[in-house]
């Protein structure tokens, strides 16, 4: 029973519907689509010519238009490329037309859902989990029509998911909340830690103790990008995120990716991030020794001092030598533990966490220290129509990669089904694949 349990909507659009999409719009946010692209690659590809070419009858531009909206292994190592190359799925949206009501970003949401849905058909999934906007809810919850068990999660702003909190409560204890089964915290990750949503997530907690049939599960993207921190403080992030009460966390890259393939180098993170790793290497001293990580108190306290005297905004450096970089593997086995222990689930997204994070080496992919250190976790595709993938490839390279071929699997299958959020919250069982 294949059962996807990371998917945003959006990033399921394939590029033909996007492409004929694009083509009937006469209101596309074009220059808002090259300014990204500017940013991110430095130049504006052709996409809005090829589009015009396509609307003509141009035979050779579907192809063209697919290769430019792909995320290729090209374009890997860089959440705002991704980003930008993602906002081609916004250009010709009604949320960008002041002209368009609510009737037309229904339709639209339809209109994507029944490619959506015709495309999961296809690839024999059974059960997806899909995240979207809270106005999608009510357009999404009949039924996908096809033998596919739709559920769904809210996206939140990770700046502040209290303004769409009270929206969420009152579509999971209405008529929809019957396939809403969790909330979603995405997109960029950097300067907004998992520390700051420990008072929500208490709130999440209580809504499920008091609503055990509507309970949330809490899905957090984490450790995906870190550009802004030491390799130190994004392992613990991770560990923070698991131990704040996530039900699932999304990709954890910087938990178990082999941190040699960073090589040497030099790393700024703010003083604030150095303080909660030294209070964290404080709290979690006699776990770390344990695994071999050099911890000396007095030292973190002097530099604690010495740090006191720093804006919160000041940045201090990291320098990544051999033996600090094997510390960080030794750190990475103890977080790993206490993620385990946690019973946080990973979402291992392979072309995703290749792409996004840049392991251009296989070998590096943290799924083989998850499963040398029996972290649970499940496979999913993330965004397919960006990436160009299906939940069985991402399957297949998992398992040729591990050599664990058909039994890992069948394991993995089984895994998918069992960590859905429905039942990581209790609201349904966990068997009966």
């Amino acid at each position: 029973m294949l059962s996807e349990s990371h998917l945003h909507f959006h990033g399921c659009v394939r590029p033909k519907d996007l492409l004929r999409r694009l083509a009937a719009s006469d209101h596309a946010l074009w220059d808002w689509y090259e300014a990204g692209m500017a940013a991110a690659y430095g130049a504006v590809p052709p996409t809005r010519q090829v589009v015009e070419r396509y609307r003509r009858g141009d035979a050779g531009a579907a192809a063209e238009f697919e290769d430019l909206f792909l995320f290729h292994d090209a374009d890997a190592g860089a959440f705002a490329r991704f980003q930008a190359k993602a906002n081609l799925l916004w250009v010709a949206s009604a949320e960008g037309n002041p002209d368009a009501g609510p009737e037309e970003a229904a339709a639209e949401v339809a209109e994507l859902a029944a490619g959506i849905r015709a495309d999961q058909e296809r690839q024999g999934l059974a059960y997806a989990e899909l995240r979207i906007s809270a106005d999608m809810l009510p357009v999404l919850s009949g039924g996908s029509g096809t033998g596919v068990i739709e559920r769904f999660a809210i996206t939140l702003d990770r700046r502040d998911p209290w303004t769409g909190w009270e929206r969420v409560r009152d579509l999971a204890l209405g008529p929809h909340g019957a396939v809403l089964t969790g909330i979603d915290f995405s997109g960029m990750e950097e300067g907004r830690p998992p520390k700051d949503q420990a008072e929500f997530f208490a709130a999440v907690r209580d809504f499920n103790a008091a609503h055990p049939n509507r309970a949330l599960a809490i899905l957090y993207h984490v450790g995906e990008s870190f550009t802004d921190k030491s390799l130190e403080s994004t392992v613990r992030w991770v560990q923070e995120a698991a131990e704040s009460g996530a039900h699932r966390l999304g990709h954890a890259i910087a938990l178990g990716v082999d941190p040699g393939m960073y090589g040497a180098h030099t790393r700024t993170e703010p003083v604030a991030e150095r303080r909660d790793q030294i209070a964290y290497d404080l709290r979690h001293a006699d776990g770390l020794r344990a695994e071999g990580v050099r911890v000396d108190p007095p030292s973190l306290r002097d530099e604690l001092s010495r740090l006191a005297a720093l804006p919160d905004t000041a940045t201090v450096t990291a320098d990544y030598d051999a033996a600090r970089l094997d510390d960080v593997r030794r750190r990475q086995d103890y977080a790993m533990g206490r993620v385990r222990a946690s019973g946080a689930v990973i979402e291992v997204c392979p072309t995703s966490n290749r792409r996004i994070g840049g392991i251009t080496d296989p070998a590096c992919h943290p799924v083989h220290r998850f499963l040398a250190a029996g972290v649970p976790f499940v496979v999913s595709s993330d965004d397919p129509g960006i990436f160009g993938t299906t939940l069985a490839a991402e399957l297949d390279w998992v398992c040729a990669h591990t050599g664990g071929g058909s039994a890992l699997r069948r394991r993995l299958i089984r895994s998918g089904w069992e960590n859905r959020s429905e039942a990581l919250t209790g609201r349904a069982p966990t068997t009966g694949a």
